[in-house]
């Protein structure tokens, strides 16, 4: 196991960590958790979402769990599963099932460096979304390892598997705070032809409207993204080859594209270098033209729309940062569009300046006092990410 130093330049939320730990073996995390001086320690993988939450309310160790994590994944392809250490990248656990056919459909921001672990832990989501539902959808098991030490295991590796309570629920979305995640059992489903369809709108309204023809039509896209691009709306759907000439008729003057980089854009938005404030709002389909509306009238440097799964994505670069004060404004009144529909807004990434006025997660659930509850009695001492998630949990 790596020794503690404190001079190593790691930072969460913009506060800088006292050590950095790098354990080498599920015994040696273990260790850490149990013998680490810090009060509170803060897990990262692939540290791609490292800066969506409250910084730590306490002093903190940061803890590279990537090298305790590590293996092979054991793919059982006529079952259609596969079990994985949650150290590996999505790219790498696709690339190896690529040989059989198959994939498991996750795509959060950089997935060559996002983690299976963390990409479960703070529940991200990309693009594909849109068809396949939200991360934990695809979970069939999951190990754990609680805040002493010990190892917990719920779910299985069979598709068919109702038994006990489902706690990889409760794991997955929690960021951290009651465990890491360190082995996941998945689906996986087979790879099939697509098309690439691109088409522009004047306003999202009208992307709107295709996108509820297409579910009328019983059109099922992988992914149907709207990304802003000047005063008008890029509409790119990926669709199965059977279907695209349904999509065309739905998209009317549509282009088929031959490479995916309006894809890759619209994943990776605010995760690169130069995004500086990063918002996600999510709502229901019948609001997301209006919270779309909404948060173009921030001006973002980029924005991106998934009508489908009710999210709207936006960043700002430094030079069109917006004043504190504005940027709160605008944040809260977008919570109060879509309070009424259980809908939020989060701040994946701010200014350390930032981090005083705007709340990462908002005024908390009515929820809240379970999950203070379900906190308590997995890490009773607040040993992981201490004062990070919502309500200050």
């Amino acid at each position: 196991m790596s020794d503690a130093t404190a001079t190593v330049a790691a930072e969460v939320a913009g506060v800088q960590a006292a050590s950095v730990y790098a354990p080498g073996s599920l015994a040696e995390l273990r260790d850490v958790l149990l013998s680490a001086r810090e009060p509170t320690l803060v897990p990262v993988g692939g540290g791609t979402m490292l800066e969506r939450g409250r910084p730590p309310q306490a002093e903190f160790g940061l803890v590279d769990v990537r090298p305790a994590l590590t293996g092979i994944a054991q793919h059982q392809a006529d079952d259609l599963t596969v079990v994985a250490p949650t150290g590996m990248t999505i790219d790498a656990l696709n690339a190896q099932l690529a040989a059989a056919g198959q994939w498991v459909p996750l795509d959060p921001p950089r997935p060559g460096v996002a983690t299976l672990g963390g990409t479960l832990a703070t529940g991200i989501n990309g693009p594909l979304r849109s068809r396949y539902g939200l991360a934990r959808d695809l979970v069939l098991g999951m190990t754990v390892m609680r805040a002493d030490g010990q190892l917990v295991k719920a779910g299985g590796r069979v598709v068919k598997n109702v038994t006990g309570y489902d706690l990889m629920r409760l794991w997955c979305g929690s960021h951290g705070t009651l465990g890491i995640i360190t082995e996941v059992a998945l689906r996986a489903l087979p790879t099939s032809a697509t098309v690439t369809l691109r088409a522009l709108y004047g306003t999202i309204q009208d992307v709107a409207a295709v996108t509820r023809r297409m579910s009328t039509d019983d059109i099922r896209p992988e992914f149907a993204d709207a990304l802003r691009t000047g005063e008008g709306w890029t509409f790119v759907v990926r669709v199965a080859e059977s279907a695209a000439d349904a999509a065309r008729a739905c998209m009317h003057d549509a282009d088929v594209l031959a490479e995916d980089a309006l894809y890759l854009r619209s994943r990776d938005l605010g995760s690169d270098d130069d995004s500086t404030f990063v918002i996600s709002a999510s709502t229901t389909f019948g609001r997301v033209a209006d919270v779309a509306a909404a948060v173009a009238r921030l001006e973002p440097s980029r924005c991106v729309v998934r009508p489908l799964a009710g999210v709207v994505r936006a960043s700002w670069e430094a030079t069109t940062l917006p004043p504190i004060d504005e940027a709160r404004h605008g944040v809260e009144r977008l919570r109060a569009a879509v309070r009424d529909v259980q809908g939020t807004v989060i701040a994946d990434r701010m200014p350390p300046a930032y981090h005083e006025g705007i709340d990462t997660w908002g005024e908390p659930p009515g929820s809240v006092d379970v999950m203070r509850r379900v906190k308590a009695a997995y890490d009773p001492d607040a040993r992981l990410n201490r004062g990070r998630f919502i309500g200050g949990i």
